[in-house]
């Protein structure tokens, strides 16, 4: 059952010479874009004191509510809305700055959005939210205002105010019947809370308690401009996830050469896994070749196997980026499978088996080609968890594709078996077999540990296998087997591999820096301190000296 809202707004300019206040929501048509991003109401209050009050409360609500359902479906909430509200921030301090008249542009700001069963917001300013859940009446935000005595109207932060925003996040649980009252100052300060609770209650109609709150904020004597916007929840929707279609369509069976399924015509069979098979098929109307990803046919019924397939293609539809592979939209599939782009070539671990060499220079191409496309990958908030030679694709032109998102996650979507650490266990940083959720920079240990691998056909803490609980010392130096790495490139290696995460790389595009600049700009190599290399030798050591220095001051002593 999808998320079912009933809004209400109201707003007037009241004693006022003009009305400075604007709010506003989103309801998408698109059920897809709606279980994905949720429903998105918002109330901005300009800052009278500025020449340009109602402009920036218009502005910033207007591109929130356009510009929010225009970020990555991968981002969590509060990170789409911040990114939004910066990028107004920026704009409103920058016209202030480029404008002669006297004041700026500043404004008030309170967005709520709800997803299935899940409320967010953000906040900034002196507006408020409310909750009415029950019998109780209970603010969500705080007001951003000095507390000074005579102080108490003057904007701590608010849009516009100073180069840096910083915004109030909050989420919680919806339940059905729970009603959300976002206010300007005009209505909540002139009415009280036991007001606003009373007339929330009056009404049961979210149009009606908006209208109603607003004329009694004026007849009670309000100075301001007075703007109510109320959502009532009739219905909650599902648990937060996007995957709502082609869960329940049939496998399509192991095909033969020849056989038909929908637009395509099967070739031949590529690869068959543990749980998928892929299948050389031709495309009939336009003869192009293309991948299908489907299940092995046991998992026929498996709602999860479902689903990490699902999640694939929906991850590979997001990437827009040539180092991944083309995903065909399939509206009208009978079959549970998705068609990715076929494209001649072989994986590198192909070319590891049949005893290809790797030299420092294509080594370092490669890392660099890797590395551009983890960071677009990484910018939608994706974690691919299993980067490794197998899923590294170079097509006969030598251009690299990352392959296998099956097991990625981002915070909105996350299928993982339960209790699975998904990866392979010699790629998998060591905090991961400690059970850390894998991240940016387990990601980036893994693609140190495949550069290290084609260079020595070896890993930097031995071989690990499946069930195995290692226990990770000190990486072997690669140059213990390729004596002709340059210093520079083992001092990469060395830190993408490092052991502690904070050791490493923060970032892809740090890593990537540090290929590219390469001898021009060599990375420094941390040298561990003896006691984090060799305790057990470190102790006697130190043991030793403090003797020593007790000897001698015993010494001085008596010879005084």
């Amino acid at each position: 059952m999808p998320l079912r809202l009933e809004f209400g707004y109201a707003s007037a300019t009241g004693p006022r010479a003009r009305n400075e206040d604007y709010g506003g929501f989103v309801e998408p048509a698109d059920p897809q874009l709606a279980a994905t991003k949720g429903m998105l109401a918002v109330v901005a209050d300009g800052v009278s004191g500025g020449a340009h009050g109602r402009e920036a409360a218009e502005t910033a609500v207007r591109n929130l509510l356009a510009d929010y359902y225009a970020t990555p479906d991968t981002w969590e909430i509060p990170r789409a809305l911040g990114t939004v509200l910066t990028a107004i921030n920026r704009w409103l301090t920058g016209q202030t700055a480029s404008r002669h008249e006297a004041g700026g542009m500043a404004t008030t700001l309170t967005a709520l959005v709800l997803r299935g069963r899940r409320f967010h917001y953000a906040h900034v300013g002196d507006s408020r939210l409310y909750r009415l859940r029950g019998e109780a009446l209970d603010p969500l935000t705080v007001d951003h205002v000095w507390e000074t005595p005579g102080m108490s109207h003057v904007l701590k932060r608010a849009l516009g105010l100073d180069t840096h925003v910083m915004p109030d996040f909050g989420d919680g649980e919806l339940a059905a019947g729970d009603v959300f009252l976002i206010v300007c100052d005009g209505v909540w300060e002139p009415l009280g809370q036991i007001e606003l609770h009373k007339l929330l209650k009056l009404h049961d109609s979210p149009q009606r308690a908006a209208q109603a709150l607003v004329e009694a904020a004026l007849a009670a004597g309000g100075q301001d401009n007075a703007t109510a916007l109320v959502v009532r929840v009739v219905a909650t929707g599902e648990a937060e996830a996007p995957l709502t279609e082609a869960h329940d369509l049939p496998l399509p069976g192991r095909l033969q050469p020849g056989a038909r399924l929908d637009d395509f015509v099967i070739e031949g069979e590529l690869h068959s896994g543990r749980d998928t098979l892929i299948y050389h098929a031709r495309h009939v109307q336009t003869g192009q070749h293309w991948a299908l990803k489907t299940l092995q046919p046991v998992l026929a019924g498996d709602v999860e196997a479902a689903s990490r397939l699902l999640a694939e293609e929906w991850f590979l539809k997001r990437v827009h980026s040539h180092y991944f592979p083309e995903v065909l939209p399939l509206p009208g599939r009978h079959f549970l499978y998705f068609a990715a782009r076929h494209v001649e070539g072989a994986t590198l671990q192909d070319k590891l088996d049949a005893g290809e060499h790797f030299t420092a220079v294509e080594t370092v191409t490669l890392g660099i080609r890797m590395l551009k496309g983890l960071a677009a990958l990484h910018r939608l908030d994706i974690v691919h968890r299993d980067i490794k030679p197998a899923n590294l694709h170079i097509d006969r032109a030598g251009k690299l594709r990352i392959l296998d998102l099956g097991v990625a996650r981002c915070p909105t979507l996350d299928v993982r078996e339960p209790h699975a650490q998904p990866g392979t266990p010699s790629y998998m940083a060591p905090e991961l077999f400690s059970g850390a959720e894998a991240g940016v920079q387990s990601d980036l240990y893994a693609v140190g540990v495949t550069l290290y691998h084609l260079l020595t056909r070896r890993y930097p803490y031995g071989e690990i296998e499946p069930f195995q609980h290692p226990r990770f010392g000190e990486p072997a130096p690669p140059v213990r087997y390729r004596p002709d790495l340059p210093p520079w490139l083992e001092n990469v290696l060395l830190k993408a591999v490092a052991r502690d995460p904070a050791q490493r790389f923060e970032t892809a595009e740090e890593m990537l820096l540090a290929l590219e600049r390469g001898e021009a700009n060599p990375l420094l190599r941390r040298r561990a301190p003896l006691i984090e290399r060799s305790p057990a030798g470190a102790w006697p050591l130190v043991a030793g000296l403090s003797i020593t220095l007790n000897l001698l001051l015993l010494f001085l002593l008596i010879a005084s």
